[in-house]
C-alpha cells in the first residue's frame, strides 16, 4: 500500500523534551567507536552525530502515524542529511520537532523525507536533519537505466577529485546492538537475525548512521580532533553493512575541505556514497 501523500507539510510538535546525559552521550561516542578526547572528561561535549538519539522521536513520529500507512518491515534508511549547528553538551535540554517533507516514487520503492530541528534550552538551533526513508518495492523497468546513469555521474565527480585522505573501521560483532541501545532505533533488522531475514535481508544489519558516524569521526580526527570544525555530513546509504565488515573510509577534494567521502567494505562493495563534509 502506498504511503499517504495527503501527510505532505504535516508537522508533529509537542515531544517531550530530552535532557542530555553524559552516560548517554558516552554511550553513544562507544558504540560508534568514537574514541576522541573532545567525547572525555568533565568538559566532554557530546558527539554532534548524538543528535540522532536526542531527535530520535521526532523522527519516529510521522513514521507511527497510522495515517502514513509505512510498511516498517520494507523501511530501509536511504540518506541523512546532518547540519551541525551548535555543540551539545551534558545537562542541555533538547527540544525537536519534525515534518514530512515530501513521499515520492522512486524505480525501486517510495521515498519519504522528514525535516527534523532540535533547539537547546536557550532557544539556540543545535541540529538541523533531513532523513531519507526508503520503503522497498518491486523495481520497474526503468530502475536499471537510471541507476547507470547515476553511477556515471557519481564516478565522474568523484573521478574529478583527488583523495584527501583515507581510513578504515571494523564493524564489531556487538556494533549494532549497543548502536540500538545507545541511539533508541531498535528497528528488528539491527537485532534479531531471524527478523532480518524476513524482511528480505541476509541478517542482521549495522544501522546506517553508524556508518556515518565512523565517517564524522574519521573527518573529526582529520581537522585534529575538534567536532566543531565540521559543520555539515551528508551521505546515501548504498549497501547494508553486516557485523565483522571492514570499512574503507575514502575523502577527495582539497586537504582542507570541503571533501566527497564514500566507503567500501572489504568486498570492495561501495556501502555509502554521495557523501558531503563541509568544515567551518
Amino acid at each position: 500500500m502506498p504511503m499517504n501523500r495527503a501527510l505532505i507539510g504535516k508537522e508533529y510538535r509537542g515531544l517531550e523534551p530530552v535532557m542530555v546525559s553524559a552516560d548517554g552521550a558516552r554511550a553513544y561516542a562507544a558504540a560508534t567507536n568514537a574514541k576522541l578526547p573532545a567525547y572525555e572528561g568533565p568538559s566532554a561535549s557530546a558527539p554532534p552525530m548524538f543528535g540522532v538519539a536526542f531527535s530520535v522521536k521526532a523522527l519516529s513520529a510521522p513514521l507511527f502515524d497510522p495515517e502514513l500507512q509505512v510498511d516498517m518491515m520494507r523501511l530501509v534508511h536511504g540518506d541523512q542529511d546532518m547540519r551541525f549547528l551548535a555543540p551539545v553538551r551534558p545537562g542541555d535540554v533538547i527540544t525537536s520537532t519534525s515534518k514530512v517533507l515530501d513521499i515520492a516514487d522512486k524505480t525501486t520503492g517510495e521515498l519519504l523525507t522528514v525535516a527534523v530541528s532540535s533547539l537547546n534550552q536557550r532557544g539556540e538551533p543545535v541540529l538541523e536533519a533531513k532523513s531519507g526513508l526508503f520503503v522497498r518495492g518491486p523495481r520497474k523497468k526503468e530502475s536499471l537505466e537510471a541507476e547507470k546513469r547515476e553511477r556515471e555521474a557519481e564516478e565522474a565527480a568523484w573521478s574529478a577529485k583527488g583523495t584527501a585522505w583515507s581510513a578504515s573501521q571494523v564493524v564489531d560483532a556487538d556494533q549494532s546492538l549497543r548502536y540500538a541501545e545507545a541511539s533508541g532505533d531498535h528497528n528488528p533488522i539491527h537485532k534479531d537475525e531471524a527478523m532480518a531475514k524476513a524482511a528480505g535481508l541476509p541478517g542482521i544489519i549495522l544501522h546506517g548512521l553508524c556508518t556515518m558516524a565512523f565517517v564524522h569521526n574519521a573527518a573529526v580526527r582529520q581537522v585534529g580532533g575538534d567536532p566543531n570544525k565540521v559543520r555539515r555530513l551528508a551521505v546515501r546509504f548504498n549497501r547494508p553493512v553486516m557485523m565483522g565488515d571492514t570499512l574503507s573510509i575514502e575523502a577527495r577534494g582539497d586537504p582542507k575541505g570541503p571533501w566527497l567521502v564514500r566507503v567500501t567494505n572489504q568486498a570492495a562493495v561501495l556501502v555509502l556514497k554521495s557523501g558531503v563534509v563541509e568544515l567551518a
